[in-house]
């Protein structure tokens, strides 16, 4: 070939080349660009989902904690930016069988009706409870019956102490305490115990009640009762009458 003809025949494929190199470079572009406007459709939907699944889950502990004491503040924690879950039309929220919504716990959140396959998830949740409850405001010694002048309420979180503890000042009426308490005790049903209003041997009053009338009379107790027990009373006549000790000390006994 001569020389003035294979250099044309150079400059062509070189051309060419350039050519072909623009289209693959274009289409590699296109590409791109449809990579991104999806990502971009896709990430509103995906942040929606984890709106309503973070909804549901607080509207699920709203609806369980509403006999709770106080207030109740629920802190959970959102999903992974990362996670993604498919669309889903309808939702709800559950706990585990055996578990508390109380302090650090886990919120389940289902998906019960979708277009593609159905879902479970846990979130992490904090589930905290705030109010009033007692604690012992001077030292109490074994044994002593408990004033009002014995106890103080103080607000906190309920889930971050001992369960069970006294919210109610109605609850210590009656009550003394099983062992020595330091100031500042929170004050729990253990730590308490009925103060007997009755005492065997003792003479008490037993009054009779029935539609229409009331009819009293001396007794000698049977045996030892706390109020709200039921006592054995026995009466002048040698009969024995059973009653339920009050906390005055006297016995009610209705027909």
């Amino acid at each position: 070939m001569k020389p003035r003809l294979l250099t044309i025949f150079c400059a062509m494929l070189i051309a060419l080349a350039g050519f072909f190199s623009h289209l693959l470079h274009a289409a590699d572009r296109t590409a791109t660009t449809a990579t991104l406007a999806n990502q971009r459709v896709a990430e509103p939907a995906v942040a929606d989902m984890h709106s309503r699944v973070y909804q549901t889950a607080v509207q699920y502990v709203q609806s369980q904690t509403q006999g709770y004491p106080g207030k109740v503040n629920v802190d959970i924690q959102p999903l992974d930016s990362r996670v993604r879950i498919a669309a889903c039309d309808m939702m709800e929220g559950f706990t585990v069988p055996g578990s508390r919504l109380w302090g650090k716990t886990h919120i389940g959140v289902r998906c019960l009706q979708a277009e593609t396959k159905l879902w479970t998830l846990y979130v992490q949740a904090d589930v905290q409870v705030w109010a009033e409850y007692a604690v012992t405001a001077v030292p109490v010694s074994q044994g002593a019956l408990l004033s009002p002048n014995d106890v103080v309420l103080q607000s906190g979180d309920l889930s971050k102490l001992p369960a069970g503890i006294i919210t109610d000042l109605s609850m210590l009426e009656g009550k003394q305490a099983a062992l020595n308490m330091p100031l500042g005790t929170v004050l729990r049903p253990e730590l308490l115990k009925s103060r007997p209003v009755i005492m065997q041997g003792q003479t008490v009053q037993l009054n009779s009640r029935g539609e229409g009338f009331v009819v009293s009379a001396d007794g000698t107790a049977l045996q030892t009762a706390n109020a709200g027990q039921v006592v054995d009373v026995k009466v002048s006549s040698g009969q024995v009458i059973k009653g339920v000790a009050l906390s005055s000390g006297k016995v009610d006994v209705r027909y």
